[in-house]
């Protein structure tokens, strides 16, 4: 088969998804698909065809992409709106199957290749539920007449799709309520770097991060609402006088001075904030850490998870899940990884876990949990083969 691939970052640049779809290209250039990648140029140095996909029958189209600030929605959605009409042109008609990574336009991006692609497979990927998700995070009112505009474009985006494939059981519940078929839904989870969790790794590159003496509990990744890092602020806040204890705050992102302010304002002295390191030292950092933290926003869990979800666990190191108690994929990571469930606005919760863990009650299953459901191998095939079927 022909399989149009449309992403919605560039390859030239770092991204956390980056290594799911480089994966999923892999597995159908091995299954023996020629794959056309459309993809932003964002004026970043790596090459657009990553090095080892160099090799199979991989060729691209690059669209010049302008992001906007972060911090304006309307200037970032227009700026999406704006390279999907850039795209157009490049949509041939002779694909038989197209891919669609998640975006915010689901709509807008099907259509498109609706009008020139009316017989072929399409795939639309769900990494987050947009607008849920602006919803939780107070930037749009739930039932205003923009949530409703957009969230029903959205919904054409998953109508006209003759698959949809997200990342957990909770997003699935969230499709489905939300008017999308339930046969049409797949749940494959994220993955990491590759099918082995993670034994031996060298902590070197990170050994003038961590403290020797301390129980280092680390939170990594981008620092924005969604994310709520408050609750790490507040538990280390209650924990300030342990002298046992050290938190890491590793990333960047629109929250994190409010966030160095105010541990400041608390007098917290047991907690380090540090720059976002390189997505290969993601590895070194999850395995260095003596408590890996998870948080989410109260409910986001209904409309994502965390990319990094799946590299924890090949980690084989504690984790807890500041989600919420509901979340299935939250109980299903507890029961069968060993991992601790908290509410995502109770850190004396958080304390109460990570007091558990230091005192030594874990119990060690992620590794079991990574190699049943995360492997690169087996997930990304399932991808290529939803892709052409």
């Amino acid at each position: 088969m022909r399989v149009l691939f449309w992403m919605f970052i560039g390859f030239d640049r770092h991204a956390t998804s980056e290594h799911l779809l480089s994966a999923i290209i892999e597995r159908l250039c091995e299954a023996g698909h020629s794959v056309h990648i459309i993809q932003k140029d964002t004026g970043g140095d790596l090459p657009i065809i990553p090095e080892k996909l160099s090799r199979y029958d991989v060729t691209t189209d690059v669209i010049p992409y302008q992001a906007a600030d972060k911090g304006n929605f309307i200037a970032r959605y227009l700026a999406e709106l704006k390279y999907i009409n850039n795209c157009k042109k490049f949509i041939a008609s002779n694909y038989d199957a197209v891919f669609i990574q998640s975006n915010n336009l689901a709509g807008f991006a099907v259509k498109a290749i609706r009008n020139k692609l009316p017989k072929a497979i399409v795939t639309f990927n769900v990494q987050d539920i947009f607008p849920y998700n602006v919803v939780f995070s107070g930037t749009i009112r739930k039932n205003s007449v923009m949530f409703c505009v957009l969230a029903g474009i959205q919904r054409y985006g998953y109508k006209h799709s003759d698959h949809v494939i997200t990342i957990s059981e909770d997003m699935k519940d969230t499709l489905v309520a939300d008017e999308t078929e339930v046969d049409k839904v797949e749940v494959i989870y994220n993955w990491s770097y590759q099918d082995e969790p993670y034994e031996n790794v060298d902590l070197a590159p990170v050994a003038h991060v961590f403290k020797k003496d301390y129980f280092n509990v680390v939170y990594a990744g981008n620092i924005g609402v969604m994310q709520n890092v408050d609750i790490i602020i507040e538990a280390a806040k209650l924990m300030k006088d342990d002298n046992d204890v050290w938190f890491h705050i590793i990333g960047n992102g629109v929250y994190r001075e409010k966030l160095e302010l105010r541990a400041s304002e608390y007098g917290i002295k047991n907690i380090s904030f540090w720059p976002m390191q390189p997505p290969e030292l993601a590895p070194v950092i999850y395995s260095a850490a003596d408590v890996n933290v998870i948080p989410l926003i109260k409910d986001v869990y209904k409309t994502a998870l965390p990319s990094k979800t799946a590299t924890c666990l090949a980690c084989q190191k504690p984790i807890i899940f500041a989600i919420g108690m509901d979340s299935k994929f939250g109980q299903k990571c507890m029961k069968e990884a060993g991992c601790s469930v908290v509410e995502s606005d109770h850190p004396d919760e958080l304390v109460e876990a990570i007091q558990k863990i230091l005192n030594g009650e874990k119990d060690e299953k992620a590794g079991k949990f990574f190699r049943k459901y995360c492997g690169i191998t087996e997930n990304s095939g399932k991808y290529a083969e939803i892709i052409t079927s």
